[in-house]
């Protein structure tokens, strides 16, 4: 055994399990004791809580039948001076660097911390002696570094540089997904689609669709339009719900998204998920039965309740206002903002207005439209993860399984607040120069030019969106295996449907295409129309 591993083993002993935590500040500015008991207890939810998913990435996804063993180890012992640059991850405000005493690992106040905003470990012992775990909390995607107060240094934020749920545009989870992997290896061609900023949340729970989205933001949440939707022909809520995902799928409410979401990050892995990839009719999905994982997973047990308080922290959090950001205003055109405005009203609004709260607009309806119509790429609308019979079958609404199609091929009209902040554009986060810099300067610039290439498509790289492989790949064929050159294009083979590996489930190789929406505005319309969403 090697002195490094075991330095981490006799430190990491003694370890809470995940979720023991306690944050001190989510980035608005609040210190827990501002906030309330149950949003103090929701925000400690989710910057710390794994529901066990540790297990999950730990000790299930390396071995078969996945072989999947991600990149923990090589980004939570990296350089704590580069981490942000090399993976997009917001290092914990409250670690240093670790060393040979910590097996490289961050030395940190909270000891289920590994160093990174959302990531927590805890050790286990096993046949083989003690191991360490590692699992991710809902803030290790969805909190990010906050736009109206950026960090001097990414690299070392303090805790008012964090914003809770601004979602993190520069994490680069494909990397962290192949980094034990050979480029030859086609998963990770598919990692390297992922662009920064999103993850295929289907990925594991396969629906057999390359379907990266973008890591989701959430802002005033209250000012979202509710819509009055069912389960089993039973009102979910009173008040009604909020749409979710980007095709509205996560539409049957707060508290049923987010245990959704655990299950994508490893809650209850062996007792409730992994059986039902496989279990059905020809190896088919069936879906997650709540009744049978609540009395076999205790853990999904306490999830149920926390999401609870979750949720009302997810609600208490506002976008960020480049107004407030340090020399936001002046990157502002005031004189353009009144005639964006108006050009807003007219060119925008039919989709992007809640009009049922003028006074405290979001810039979205929520509705949902045929992909066709809005002629974006449509790999991510086709999931089908959430139809009837499918694994989550118990996480969508009846409203969305009474679509023509079954519940996929749409798109949401998703809200505009902060949009200055969160470009590259599109579900794909593609749309648009990712330039890595989180400063005010550097995001206006990279919203700037994706409203370029929004508003002029005539300007944006067609061809070169197509995501093709690096290296030459082998995957399998009813021919055998067959060997594939760099420069194939990933959708070619990663959307194949495994029980018809002849049929293409989403031929669909454009990744900037599509929302021509406002390209025959006047130059002048353009750039006070992007002048004024400076202001949301």
């Amino acid at each position: 055994m090697s002195t490094r591993i075991l330095a981490v083993m006799m430190v990491m002993a003694t370890l809470p399990a995940c979720g023991g935590g306690q944050v001190v500040a989510d980035g608005t500015g609040a210190t827990t004791s501002a906030l309330s008991p149950q949003l103090s207890h929701g925000r400690d939810v989710w910057f710390n809580s794994t529901f066990g998913g540790e297990k999950f990435f730990s000790l299930i996804l390396p071995n078969a039948p996945f072989n999947l063993k991600l990149g923990f180890g090589a980004m939570l012992t990296s350089n704590r001076d580069t981490r942000f640059n090399d993976w997009g991850v917001i290092n914990d405000p409250d670690c240093v660097q670790g060393d040979a005493t910590t097996g490289y690992l961050d030395k940190c106040k909270d000891p289920a911390s590994a160093g990174v905003i959302g990531v927590r470990k805890s050790v286990v012992v096993t046949p083989a002696g003690p191991q360490v775990l590692v699992g991710v909390a809902c803030a290790a995607c969805h909190a990010g570094l906050d736009p109206s107060n950026p960090a001097a240094d990414p690299n070392h934020p303090t805790w008012d540089n964090i914003h809770a749920t601004v979602g993190n545009q520069y994490l680069n989870i494909g990397k962290i997904f192949g980094a034990n992997m050979s480029t030859h290896d086609p998963r990770y061609q598919v990692f390297h689609t992922w662009a920064p900023g999103t993850v295929d949340t289907t990925a594991i729970e396969s629906d057999g669709i390359n379907n990266p989205g973008i890591i989701t933001q959430f802002f005033n949440l209250p000012d979202r339009p509710y819509f009055d939707d069912t389960q089993n022909g039973i009102e979910i809520a009173p008040e009604g719900v909020h749409r979710g995902g980007q095709g509205g799928e996560d539409d049957a409410g707060c508290e049923k998204a987010a245990l959704r979401v655990y299950f994508n990050i490893g809650m209850c892995a062996a007792e409730c998920m992994i059986p039902h990839l496989t279990n059905g009719p020809g190896g088919s999905q069936t879906p997650i039965d709540d009744a049978e994982c609540s009395a076999a997973c205790p853990d999904y047990v306490a999830a149920k309740a926390a999401v609870v308080d979750e949720c009302a922290f997810m609600a208490s959090t506002t976008s960020p206002k480049l107004a407030q950001a340090p020399g936001g205003n002046q990157l502002i055109d005031q004189s353009a903002v009144g005639r964006g405005k108006r050009v807003f009203q007219s060119a925008c609004a039919s989709c992007h207005q809640n009009s049922n709260s003028p006074a405290h607009d979001v810039l979205s309806d929520d509705l949902v439209h045929p992909m066709g119509d809005i002629g974006t790429n449509s790999c991510r609308a086709r999931s089908t993860n959430w139809t009837a019979g499918h694994i989550w079958d118990q996480f969508s609404s009846d409203q969305y399984k009474a679509r023509p199609t079954g519940g996929p091929g749409y798109y949401r009209d998703v809200p505009l607040l902060g949009v200055w902040a969160t470009a590259p554009f599109f579900h794909n986060n593609r749309l648009g120069t990712f330039n890595g810099d989180p400063s005010v300067a550097g995001r206006v610039a990279a919203y700037e030019d994706a409203m370029d290439k929004l508003l002029n498509p005539w300007n944006r790289d067609l061809l070169g969106s197509i995501q093709t492989t690096t290296d030459w790949i082998q995957v399998p064929s009813p021919l055998g295996t067959l060997t594939l050159p760099a420069g194939t294009p990933v959708a070619a083979f990663a959307n194949l449907n495994p029980n018809n590996p002849l049929q293409n489930l989403c031929p669909d190789y454009l990744e900037n295409q599509g929302h021509y929406f406002g390209a025959t505005l006047s130059r002048d319309d353009k750039y006070a129309l992007t002048e004024y969403l400076k202001t949301k």
